[in-house]
């Protein structure tokens, strides 16, 4: 128990975010525990926050999360269920309720506060400006565009590179991936043969890749990313070469081509 007990301090720790605005938090709730008098609110912004904290940091809790076979490591997102910017925004504007003047000078000294605890979100490397109004990077539209352009079925499936993997079905939801974006959780050991053999290995062995594609996903469409290199070109693997949008190459296997077309004529007979 005195192991779990540290282990949920450790996950205090390391999921705290920005400590700053943290410290606001905490030095609001000390501020209403002694000036909050209604009942109601005292309950909401005093007495539960820390009842949840003491629930938390108890060995049992994260014994039976745990034993209910919930993911540990999603623990921390108990945390979030504290109002922490309920209490910050409502402390703030009750210390500083009163006259004009002090409201106003609360309203600036609140902002800055809060504007120097925290950090500007357009600096991050995951904030982009947008060049479409999909408000997703080109290439994924560009390579959807290109299959688009020959094939207009109502369902697809297409094999992309893991840097489309994200998009593509943003754009265009009707077409089919034969994995997603589970692949890239770092706390999932789910593993799928496909992305091993297509994204693992330096060279990519096209038998491989084709025994899956046709045999178990029924992939009609492979795009290639330039820095992907083949044990044999797609070409002599029997792919018809479709479209080259800027780093990506577009292929349709004529195999898988064929046997969807097959597939087609059964679905227009029962419509």
């Amino acid at each position: 128990m005195k192991d779990i007990f540290i282990t949920c301090l450790k996950i205090i720790k390391n999921y705290t975010g920005m400590r700053p605005l943290l410290l606001i938090t905490f030095a609001m709730w000390i501020y209403l525990l002694k000036a909050e008098k209604v009942k109601a609110r005292r309950i909401a912004f005093v007495y539960f926050p820390a009842l949840l904290m003491v629930v938390f940091v108890c060995p049992l809790t994260y014994y039976l999360y745990d034993r209910v076979h919930l993911d540990v490591s999603t623990y921390y997102r108990l945390i979030w269920v504290i109002p922490m910017g309920v209490i910050t925004a409502y402390g703030l504007t009750k210390l500083f309720g009163g006259k004009m003047l002090t409201r106003v000078i609360g309203v600036i000294v609140s902002v800055a506060l809060i504007a120097i605890a925290g950090k500007c979100v357009y600096t991050s490397d995951h904030v982009y400006a947008s060049s479409n109004i999909y408000g997703i990077p080109d290439d994924p539209i560009n390579v959807v565009d290109a299959i688009r352009a020959v094939d207009d079925s109502q369902r697809i499936t297409v094999l992309c590179p893991n840097v489309l993997t994200f998009y593509v079905r943003q754009y265009d939801a009707n077409i089919c991936m034969p994995y997603g974006r589970e692949m890239f959780d770092v706390n999932n050991d789910y593993t799928d043969p496909l992305y091993e053999a297509f994204e693992l290995n330096e060279v990519i062995c096209m038998e491989d890749v084709l025994e899956l594609t046709r045999n178990v996903y029924e992939v009609s469409y492979i795009v290639f990313y330039a820095g992907q290199t083949t044990d044999v070109s797609p070409e002599e693997a029997g792919l018809q070469h479709i479209a080259t949008v800027g780093n990506y190459t577009i292929y349709l296997d004529p195999v898988m081509d064929a046997r969807v077309k097959e597939y087609s004529k059964y679905y227009e007979e029962e419509s």
